[in-house]
């Protein structure tokens, strides 16, 4: 199984530090580990809650898989650990009491997707031309949306869109979100993002500027869109391709070039390229 990816954090336009985290890694053979955390805005330490969070469940899921650990047993395992890594680190230092974080981590092995999850950053799916989001935003007004008591559409606009009523280091005992029957498809596409990204970026030009760009190119895209859109939060976002053999439709810019023989040079280049193509 061949897996592409990339990933990137930014500061955004207006927050003062990055509270976001993220790790993405291939730990064995035919096996990956993906996570996207976001300390909890507003609140003491949010970086730290999301690097510790994020640092014990890696350390913790590598050590638990060499002992040959079931994978969702180890997830589950490994997310307790981290929730309590957490909490225990604010016991220790009372400034950092009442610190948390978003979490969410994609296992990929075996042609299957194991997902655990807690809070509001997502993991969405592109198959087939469509968006599909594979996790649940744990906020107040996203269980709304959940109801039919509000639309997607109001739901980004309301006040309290962000107030969450799970994460990681709220409380000792907690239920995460976990899905282990994802089967892979050749050409799937997973996109990971801290709210950052979907608050500031509709899904369907999530799903335009993937399917546009290479896998790089797509996140540094996005990432300047959400800027480009307000950058009112801090912005981390994954791609990840499986068995990605197609390339995107990329349009390359045509130079200009005033001077004549530049723009020979240019020509001659790509006549070159062209006759190269035809005898391959």
């Amino acid at each position: 199984m061949k897996i592409e990816y990339f990933g990137k954090s930014d500061k955004g336009r207006v927050r003062k530090a990055n509270e976001d985290y993220f790790i993405g890694d291939k730990i064995k053979n035919d096996e990956y580990i993906f996570i996207v955390a976001d300390g909890m805005g507003g609140h003491r330490a949010g970086d730290v809650a999301s690097k510790l969070g994020t640092q014990t469940f890696f350390k913790h899921y590598k050590d638990l898989r060499k002992k040959n650990t079931e994978i969702t047993d180890a997830m589950n395992r490994s997310m307790m650990k981290a929730n309590n890594a957490i909490l225990d680190k604010a016991t220790e230092d009372p400034m950092k009491k009442g610190m948390g974080t978003t979490f969410s981590a994609m296992i990929v092995a075996d042609k299957k997707a194991f997902i655990v999850h807690v809070g509001d950053s997502r993991i969405y799916l592109i198959r087939d031309d469509r968006l599909f989001q594979l996790t649940t935003d744990h906020t107040f007004v996203g269980k709304m949306v959940e109801e039919g008591r509000l639309t997607e559409d109001e739901a980004r606009e309301h006040p309290q869109k962000n107030i969450l009523y799970m994460s990681l280091g709220a409380r000792k005992s907690f239920d995460p979100e976990l899905d282990v029957n994802c089967e892979i498809k050749e050409n799937d596409i997973f996109v990971m993002c801290s709210d950052g990204l979907s608050n500031m970026v509709e899904d369907k030009t999530i799903k335009e500027y993937v399917q546009s760009f290479d896998t790089r190119e797509a996140v540094e895209q996005l990432v300047n869109l959400a800027n480009e859109n307000g950058g009112l939060d801090n912005i981390t976002l994954q791609v990840i391709r499986v068995d990605h053999n197609r390339q995107p439709a990329k349009t390359e810019p045509i130079p200009i070039y005033k001077d004549k023989k530049n723009l020979f040079s240019f020509f001659k280049k790509l006549f070159h390229n062209h006759q190269k193509m035809e005898e391959e």
